[in-house]
Parts: C-alpha cells; structure tokens; sequence
C-alpha cells in the first residue's frame, strides 16, 4: 500500500502544476503521513541525526518568522523537508516488491508526461508557429519536466538492461523525444552525460550508433536555444547571491527575499539564485547551511552499511540533485519528492517483506542458490512424534 500512496502524492503534486500552493503542499503531507503509518516506518533510535533535524526545522521556522511573519514562502521549505524526511522513512521500510512497485510507477508518471507534453507541442505549433516552443505538460515548468523526465528515462533504462524487451526501449525512445521538447539546457545536458557514460560501459555498435543520434540531437537543440535566447544570467545571480551572504552572514535575509538585479536590462526579474546551497545561504544564513548539511550528512552515516550496489538508482537521484546546482527545480513539489524517493532508494536496501507460503526468501548454500533461507533451522519432534521446526525458532 504505501508505494501507492507515495505514488498518489506524486500524482497529485505533478497534476497540481508542482504542488507549490499551501494546498497542495498539506495533501502531499498529509498522504505521507497515512504512508508512515500504513508501513510502520517509525523513527529508528538516532537521537543526535534527530536532533540535529529538529534544530533544522526550528532555524528554519525561526528565521521566517523573524523575516517575512507567516506566509506561504515561511513554511514552505520547511514543508519540504518534512516530507523529505517521511519519504526516507517510508522508503527505508519497504520491501523489495514495493519498492520495483514505486519505480515501476515512477516510469509510468514520465510515459504519461511525455505523451501530454507532445501533445501539448503539437497543438501549440499547429495554431501558432513559435521559435522557441517548450512543452510543460501538466508539471507547468519545462525545466521541471525535463528533469523528471531524465530520471524517470534512467529508471526505464534500469528496467530493459535487467529485462530486456521492446516495452521499456518505446517507453525510452517517448521520454527522449519528449525530453527534447521541454528544451531544457540543464536536463539535457546532464542526460547527455548519462548517455556519454553509458555507451562507455556498454560495448556494441548499434548502442553506439543511438547514442551517437541522441547526443546529436540534444546538441543540436542545446545550440538553437543558446544562440536564439536572452543574455545567461546565472553566474551573476551567483555573484549577487554570494555578496548578499557576505552582507548577512548568519541569519540571511529570510525565506522572501528582494529581487535580485537584472543583468542586462529587459532581462527576466527573479528571488531565486538558481543555485540551491546559495539561496538557502541568502535565505537562511551560514548557519541554515551549516545545519541542512549536518542533517544530510547524519543521515547518510545512519545508512552507509545498507548503502546498496544499484547504480542505474544512484545516477537517478544524482541528476536530478545535480539539477538543484543550477536551477529551483527542488523547490518544486513534485520533484523534491522524487529527489527524495530516488535518494532513499539509492542509499537503502528494500527493509522486510511480509512472507507467504509461496515466497520464501532463498539463500546460498544449495544447488543454484536456491535453498530455503529457514532451512537451517534444526528439527525437533513435536508432540505427535513427527518432525518439524521448533516454534520458537521459527517465530524468531
């Protein structure tokens, strides 16, 4: 059940044009909280990494209080990373079959993305003949899009390198064409990469000769979007950003601060330094900084020995991370609970799965590997003489 409802979440939160708006924000959360209690993924014992996020939450609350009063901006980061939290929880209780369940959902939300986003395309150039068309879909933000879309097209590359098949590489080829649509320099680039790395690790000319085409046309429309567009301003939103933290070091200017400067005139006005670690430090201060990274860091210790070997989900999750280094992608709903559901995955193995009698988990040790993991339990006679397995043994 809770794969569905963390699945339902996500749904709601694309469907909602990102889930930013207060409302949406407390449906999301309130979904999760039904998932913890549905998995019983209650907090394990960690009183220093638990600490430390209480801490968080108060800095964070705090300041915005200080700054703004209360307002949407004032509790907004701090919704998110509450359900950051309840997703780590929730993901690092389920099993195995629950957790191929939220990928395989996961591919599914990107399948039907990119089929709304290509037609939304479509439509926009049958009535009006634009230069530079973007598709959104539902999600509203292209840049948005086409970092979910990434992610969910490594997902589905995940699943027809462990299974083959003509469904997953349809399902592949519809996210690339719709990836190209979004136009997004940043996700395009970062699955170029991707792409880069995986015809390197994977040998054979017919892989080769679809990626040299794909990293073709991603450079191709990477190019008509730089020289058709405006003046980049992003290195100087950073420079702006890293002025205004050396101006207030410590407490920042609270979660609505002032617009920054235009770069050239007629250039876009925007709040954000479309740099995540820079605008939480104009927003919360070195000290808001310091206290996210501890918690992360916390975190990251608590799972390092359950930290698994499935880099497809690893890659996933550090794309879209990587995103928030150029972009406000992580501030939308939508994908910060992708963020987070990638990350919890990719650094935690599946937790215990209910048994059946028909799915008894198997270990080495037999022929093929295929022994019963119980079949080491001596037996016993029980009290009608015949042999079987101690109940306190089996039950333990």
């Amino acid at each position: 059940m809770t794969p569905y409802l963390l699945l339902a979440a996500l749904a709601w939160a694309v469907a909602s044009r990102g889930g930013t708006s207060l409302r949406d924000l407390v449906v999301v959360l309130g979904l999760l909280v039904v998932a913890l209690i549905a998995g019983r993924a209650w907090p394990r014992r960690g009183v220093v990494l638990w600490a430390a996020f209480a801490a968080l939450l108060c800095w964070l609350v705090i300041v915005g209080l200080l700054r703004t009063g209360w307002t949407l901006e004032t509790v907004r980061v701090p919704l998110l990373v509450v359900i950051a939290a309840l997703i780590a929880l929730v993901v690092g209780r389920m099993g195995a079959r629950e957790r191929d369940t939220l990928v395989t959902g996961l591919i599914i939300v990107g399948c039907l993305q990119s089929m709304i986003a290509l037609g939304e395309l479509a439509m926009t150039l049958s009535t009006e003949l634009s230069l530079s068309p973007r598709a959104g879909a539902l999600l509203g933000s292209a840049n948005g899009l086409g970092m979910l879309l990434v992610v969910t097209s490594v997902l589905t590359a995940r699943e027809a390198d462990r299974h083959g098949g003509w469904l997953p590489v349809a399902a592949l080829l519809l996210q690339a064409v719709a990836l190209l649509a979004t136009s997004s320099r940043t996700a395009i680039l970062i699955a170029s990469v991707l792409l880069i790395g995986y015809i390197a690790a994977h040998a054979g000319w017919k892989r080769a000769l679809l990626g040299a085409a794909g990293f073709a046309a991603a450079a191709a429309v990477v190019v008509w979007r730089t020289a058709g567009g405006q003046h980049e301003d992003r290195p100087d939103l950073w420079g702006e950003a890293l002025r205004r933290i050396a101006d207030q070091p410590l407490l920042g200017e609270g979660p609505a601060p002032a617009p920054f400067t235009p770069a050239v005139p007629g250039a876009r006005i925007t709040t954000y330094a479309h740099n995540e670690i820079l605008q939480w430090g104009v927003e919360y201060g070195v000290v808001g900084v310091g206290l996210g990274l501890l918690v992360v860091i916390l975190a990251l210790r608590s799972t390092r020995r359950q930290i698994g070997g499935d880099l497809w989900l690893r890659f996933a999750a550090l794309a879209l991370l990587s995103s928030g280094l150029t972009d406000f992608t992580l501030r939308i709903t939508a994908l910060a609970l992708t963020a987070a559901a990638l990350t919890a995955l990719a650094v935690t193995r599946h937790g215990p799965t209910t048994l059946d009698a028909g799915h008894l988990p198997m270990s080495g040790g037999s022929i093929g590997g295929t022994r019963p993991a119980f079949s080491h339990i001596p037996a016993v006679p029980d009290n009608s003489g015949r042999t079987g397995r101690s109940p306190d043994e089996t039950t333990g």
